[in-house]
């Protein structure tokens, strides 16, 4: 283990078992700067370990974020990655081998586009090569769909790699600073545009002729019409090939196949042909190779994305459970593998390195450490609480709070309010959420959830936008709990957290709930609302029911403290 780093540890033998959970892995840990131990890697393969082109994408990315690295050699089964910053540049890296640059740029386009600056990266290897998709589908159908997301990239083939000998090169370029933005993929009642390339290099060209010819037959007899080019192009070995796009109204897909030693051009063109037809059966927006590649951009992305595949495939299922693991943001996936099936991911937002507001506290929220008066103090409650006022200094808060002691007090913000939540609120709401579920200080929520629940919701706004956030859950006639409180970062110590805090009291007071409790990674600022510290054991078992959720469920290390309700008269728990 890295000395001093204390990594996430995955096991690299799930899911599909290969070169998808390490690269999914390290890409996620270079993106959110997250340290992983991958162990098992390839442990069910003839060949287990690292090959080359997996050790080929592991050396670029410690390259562009300078990370320290253990276990990076051929055959090894246990790799620890602790990423460092992203730098933009030029680079070249070589496979060395036939082993597929595209699967190499799949692990350095996500964590590129977020650099400060654009890149430029040069790949060699395999460009044509089989289980890994060819450069025109990287170039013809990820990179478009990518750039509709935020990610920027241009990708152009200097020369063609097959199968045995490689040495092919590709030139990417890729824009830096990158924003993304949720998408939603499905299928449009739009007709279908078909568009190909048939290639062969130091072959006869009438190979990738009678490849062409018998796709258009194909596709003729299904009343399909497409334009398929002819090329012959520069490779260090023979290879043919034929690629097929599909276009739906923008919504793209694409399919290939490759031609070997004793293949016939038309069962070449037939392969493509046919899963091009399969794809088209149904309405679906993204062909199995796409909805995989798209998993990590979408858990990124703030908001909800949802695509439609026509089929889950394992890969796809891996880099959903990867992401989970990593990153703690909701997905769902419906349909069975290797059936169609729709992924709905509730995204994180925001890049990294962008200051992302908030601070932590709550079992499912985050208490901002601010001093406030206790609540019911100052006269009858009303529907909208006003942050009035200068507030004393902040004590430090854990995790990188607002300030430290003997720090000069810090102004209102004019026509800031705490108010019930509305519908309009609540993708707001969930960004707050999503970014403090993916550092492991709250559970996250569905937007499904959040307008569920919505009535049990205040919000803080400020200039029109919901910056902070809080709960009150009722569990029993007498109890009730404060939860998911939230409040973004350069809005702290102004008190809007004890603001949200004494709106849910006065709400629990409304209802005649004699007492309202919290759990919390920062008692302090429940202390000073009034709050004492109990035995988490005091609390009656149903309370426990989302904390099923969280990974500390076996090990909660939260404090529990309760308070009477404002004119509400106590009982015992």
């Amino acid at each position: 283990m890295l000395e001093g780093k204390e990594s996430l540890r995955i096991d690299g033998a799930q899911g599909e078992g290969g070169g998808q959970v390490l690269r999914t892995a390290l890409v996620v840990s270079a993106i959110r700067s997250i340290p992983v131990e991958i162990h098992s890697i390839r442990a069910r393969r003839k060949h287990p370990g690292l090959q080359p082109q997996h050790l080929t994408a592991v050396a670029a990315l410690q390259c562009i974020c300078d990370a320290e690295l253990e276990g990076g050699r051929p055959g090894s089964q246990r790799l620890v990655f602790a990423p460092r910053t992203i730098r933009s540049g030029e680079y070249r890296f070589d496979v060395g081998t036939a082993g597929s640059v595209g699967l190499v740029l799949q692990a350095l386009l996500a964590p590129l586009a977020f650099a400060s600056g654009p890149s430029r990266v040069t790949l060699t290897g395999g460009t044509h090569v089989p289980w890994s998709p060819p450069a025109e589908y990287l170039a013809r159908v990820l990179l478009p769909t990518l750039a509709a997301m935020g990610i920027r990239a241009g990708l152009s083939v200097e020369r063609w790699g097959f199968y045995p000998r490689g040495g092919g090169h590709v030139v990417v370029t890729i824009h830096g600073g990158a924003v993304l933005s949720p998408i939603t993929l499905i299928a449009k009642p739009e007709p279908v545009r078909i568009r190909g390339i048939s290639g062969v290099a130091k072959l006869h060209g009438r190979i990738a002729e009678r490849q062409r010819d018998r796709a258009l037959e194909r596709l003729r007899g299904s009343g399909l019409t497409a334009r398929i080019d002819v090329e012959e192009g520069e490779a260090a070995g023979p290879g043919s090939h034929l690629f097929l796009e599909a276009d739906r109204g923008g919504v793209l897909a694409g399919f290939s196949a490759l031609g070997e030693r004793g293949k016939p051009a038309e069962q070449v063109a037939d392969e493509a042909v046919d899963a091009l037809l399969e794809f088209l059966k149904g309405e679906y927006g993204c062909d199995p190779h796409l909805a995989d590649q798209l998993v990590v951009p979408m858990a990124l992305a703030a908001g909800t994305s949802r695509l439609t595949t026509s089929r889950v495939s394992r890969h796809l299922l891996t880099t959903v459970g990867i992401v989970q693991q990593i990153l703690g943001c909701p997905v769902q996936v419906s349909g069975e593998e290797g059936q169609p099936g729709t992924v709905t991911i509730e995204g994180l937002g925001e890049k990294i390195g962008r200051p992302v507001p908030g601070d932590a506290g709550t079992r499912e929220g985050i208490d901002v450490p601010a001093p406030w008066k206790a609540a019911g103090a100052e006269g009858p409650a009303s529907a909208t609480h006003r942050v009035e006022g200068v507030e004393p200094a902040t004590p430090p808060a854990a995790g990188g709070g607002n300030g430290g002691e003997g720090q000069a007090p810090r102004e209102r913000l004019p026509g800031t309010e705490v108010r019930k939540a509305r519908a309009a609120d609540v993708p707001g709401m969930q960004r707050l959420i999503s970014y403090f579920a993916a550092r492991g200080d709250l559970l996250p929520r569905t937007l499904n959830e959040l307008y569920v629940h919505l009535r049990d919701f205040f919000v803080c706004v400020a200039e029109g936008e919901v910056v902070g956030i809080c709960a009150l859950s009722l569990y029993w006639e007498d109890l009730a709990e404060v939860r998911t409180l939230a409040v973004r970062e350069e809005y702290g110590g102004r008190g809007m957290g004890a603001a949200l805090v004494t709106a849910c009291l006065d709400e629990a007071g409304r209802l005649g709930v004699q007492r309202v409790f919290a759990l919390t990674y920062r008692p302090g600022f429940f202390t000073r609302l009034g709050f004492r510290e109990i035995d988490k054991r005091e609390l009656p078992q149903k309370i426990w029911k989302d904390c099923i959720k969280c990974a500390k469920f076996t090990n909660c290390d939260e404090v529990a403290l309760i308070r009477d309700t404002p004119g509400v008269q106590p009982t015992d728990v």
